[in-house]
């Protein structure tokens, strides 16, 4: 986004995420009173879906993060013939099932359901590396894109709920099969690379943590809210509950933007406790679809800067972006299976014990969370809204290249590296050979007095802060 105006493919981007956000809502987070039946068992609504999610995000985590193989046309073809065969899958339990109607029962619903899961942890892991690989140089723009696709998303999910249930389906599925190529296509306009398929890194635990108690949280929500919204008269509160990403939207813009608050205090001091006020109201004996929608904002808050703090993760190593929203999807969709088989299984029609225990639970865990001092989980300090924006590293790229001498080529390419470009897109864009780029590259690493690529970054991302914090003062 350019000097401040957004590109179509940064539109694009935004409208992906909000289609996601929308799948997300559809698929397994809104609440609904299906059940699943298989012979004498009957699990609660999206159990299996959860769980299936669950796995699968695990399963993909440690491929990515072990390293799977293959070229990247190999892996490519994976992508397409993984969404396209999962997508068939959906479409084909339905007719199973007698007709194309989108109601479902039996065993089609938990094979729909499993493939179901399976899904939403390929298009967590798909959209959240797109995401993550933006690199800090954008993350004004990724916190932007990411509130905005909360709002676009509120008119698509009111009006998938009142479609038909073939409909429906069929959109869904669509969205499935298209996301990967688009995924290819935004990825080669903002012109970013692969990460290296080996790039061990320490997993951040307090991150972990957060997002099984988030997760944790949804699915004890999603349990009481069920047995309210099974009553009569009362399904319509399921899309009227959008409303909820719309005060997610906009608490998250003021504390983000406005407020300037670290990850710490956007988490723990806003994020969950938004969450632990809903169930607080629903325990009071308080309006209870106030309270969900309070839930709804709190849990939505907190994953968007979840996914903010992901891409700042990700620039501390870049191996970790191809694994770690595999890993964030995994957590907190085991989190929710937790949470939704407790309150069927354990807590059912205990709903005024069930939000004091979660709304204690999420506050004691806020304020132990809050004070680590780890030096792994330093994120907490950052503030996202403070850290290097482009324009800053446009003039700390013009500032190092003054001060160290840089020839007109070197200079053109700096910004390129800040960028994390490797060599290859490099020449590209500048229609050299590579061995040239590497020769300037070599130039510019030994001026600059750095070793690798990380360094540099770093030592742009630096001066960027320096230049973002003088121009503040005037």
């Amino acid at each position: 986004m350019a000097k401040g105006r957004a590109s179509a493919q940064d539109i694009v981007f935004c409208i992906v995420l909000g289609l996601f956000w929308s799948w997300n809502w559809i698929i397994y987070q809104s609440p609904t009173s299906l059940t699943v039946a298989l012979g004498p068992v009957a699990l609660p609504s999206r159990f299996l879906l959860l769980l299936s999610f669950a796995v699968t995000g695990f399963v993909l985590f440690l491929l990515r993060y072990l390293g799977d193989g293959g070229t990247r046309a190999q892996r490519r073809v994976r992508r397409y013939a993984l969404a396209a065969g999962l997508g068939a899958v959906i479409l084909l339990t339905d007719l199973a099932d007698g007709s194309f109607d989108g109601e479902l029962g039996g065993a089609p619903f938990a094979v729909q359901s499993v493939a179901m899961g399976v899904a939403s942890a390929f298009l967590y892991a798909e959209i959240g590396e797109l995401f993550g690989s933006m690199g800090a140089t954008r993350l004004r723009f990724i916190s932007t894109a990411a509130i905005a696709a909360l709002v676009i998303c509120v008119p698509v999910q009111i009006s998938l709920y009142w479609i038909g249930g073939n409909t429906r389906e069929g959109l869904m599925v669509a969205f499935l099969v298209l996301v990967p190529p688009v995924l290819d296509r935004l990825r080669k306009h903002y012109s970013l690379k692969e990460a290296r398929k080996v790039e061990r890194a320490r997993i951040p635990v307090k991150f972990v943590l957060t997002l099984l108690l988030a997760g944790l949280a949804l699915g004890m929500l999603q349990g009481i809210f069920t047995q309210i919204t099974a009553a009569e008269g009362h399904s319509a509160l399921n899309p009227q509950s959008a409303i909820g990403f719309l005060l997610a939207a906009g608490a998250a813009a003021v504390v983000v933007f406005r407020g300037r608050l670290d990850f710490n205090r956007l988490i723990y001091q806003t994020g969950i406790p938004l969450l632990a006020l809903g169930f607080t109201i629903v325990a009071l004996n308080g309006n209870a679809f106030v309270g969900f929608m309070l839930c709804v904002a709190g849990y939505y808050m907190t994953q968007v800067v979840l996914w903010v703090l992901c891409v700042y993760l990700a620039t501390q190593s870049r191996g970790m972006v191809r694994w770690l929203f595999a890993l964030m999807g995994c957590m907190m969709a085991l989190g929710q299976a937790v949470g939704l088989i407790s309150i069927d299984t354990f807590l059912y029609g205990l709903d005024h014990e069930a939000s004091v225990l979660m709304a204690t639970s999420l506050l004691l865990a806020c304020l132990f969370m809050s004070t680590s001092e780890s030096p792994y989980e330093s994120w907490g300090m950052v503030r996202p809204a403070e850290h290097a924006a482009e324009g800053d590293i446009d003039t700390a790229c013009r500032t190092l290249a003054l001060d160290n001498l840089l020839t007109a080529r070197e200079t053109e390419i700096l910004p390129f590296l800040a960028q994390g470009r490797s060599r290859k897109v490099i020449a590209e864009k500048l229609v050299l050979s590579e061995n040239t780029i590497k020769t300037y590259i070599s130039n510019v690493y030994s001026k600059l007095g750095v070793h690798t690529q990380q360094e540099l970054i770093d030592l742009v991302q630096k001066k960027g802060r320096e230049a973002g914090g003088d121009a503040a003062q005037l």
